[in-house]
């Protein structure tokens, strides 16, 4: 009986590293996955801010929506050519209420948002005379969560796209809260405009929150830009007439 003694004790003592292993491993994952869930520092608004960067003074020579084509079918959603040709990066996203300025990826797939917001499948590119509705994908709460206070999104709130030497301006319209499966919002509208769209409840894939912005300016695109983060209630009004 006795010399079965320090076999047991070590049998004893190799069940306790395994257990010792495995709340070791699950301690990490844990914390892996707090660190994950994590809030990003909440961006700080600039309000009231000179617009004067934003147009050109004479209102001819203004970028006017009146200009703008329906050259894609309205409600529905279509692939276009450029869009197969996008390339990782070629387009920015400047949302200064959310203090993001990221590229756009060529994809909203599991992998290309993992880089950050991506364009779906059946976006358009903008451009200064048509009805493009230029739909983009992004993370709240993993990777970059970039879109992590998308809801705070409001009134006046300007949104950019730097693409090809000129700058879309789109002004904040609206924010829902859909179905998961609903694709309405990113098929052709008739009117130019921002679509971002992410998961809702953050941490779930139940909906998805929608924020949709109408574009109000079109700007040659140059080293000194400078983006306004809102814009006055009372130009914000003449510009979505």
């Amino acid at each position: 009986m006795e010399s079965n003694q320090p076999q047991e004790n070590r049998r004893l003592t190799r069940r306790q590293a395994v257990s010792l292993i495995f709340a070791a491993v699950g301690l990490i994952l844990l914390i892996a996955g707090l660190w994950m869930m994590r809030s990003p520092e909440e961006p700080v608004r600039e309000v009231g801010v000179d617009l004067s960067s934003l147009s050109v003074a004479d209102e001819e020579e203004r970028w006017s929506i009146s200009q703008v084509r329906q050259d894609y079918p309205v409600g529905k959603l279509v692939v276009t050519t450029d869009r197969e040709e996008y390339e990782n990066g070629s387009m920015r996203l400047v949302i200064p209420a959310l203090n993001q300025d990221v590229p756009v990826q060529s994809s909203a797939d599991t992998q290309a948002l993992r880089s950050g917001p991506g364009l779906y499948e059946y976006a358009q590119l903008p451009a200064p005379d048509t009805n493009a509705n230029v739909s983009i994908a992004g993370h709240r709460d993993i990777e970059g969560a970039e879109f992590y206070y998308i809801d705070t999104l409001t009134d006046g709130d300007l949104m950019y796209l730097v693409y090809e030497e000129k700058v879309y301006v789109y002004l904040y319209e609206s924010t829902q809260i859909i179905q998961a499966d609903d694709w309405t919002p990113i098929a052709c509208k008739e009117y130019p405009c921002l679509t971002l769209t992410s998961c809702d409840p953050i941490g779930t894939y139940i909906n998805r929150i929608v924020v949709t912005a109408r574009l109000v300016d079109v700007r040659e695109s140059g080293d000194q830009l400078v983006f306004a983060a809102k814009m006055d209630a009372d130009v914000s009004a003449s510009q979505a007439e």
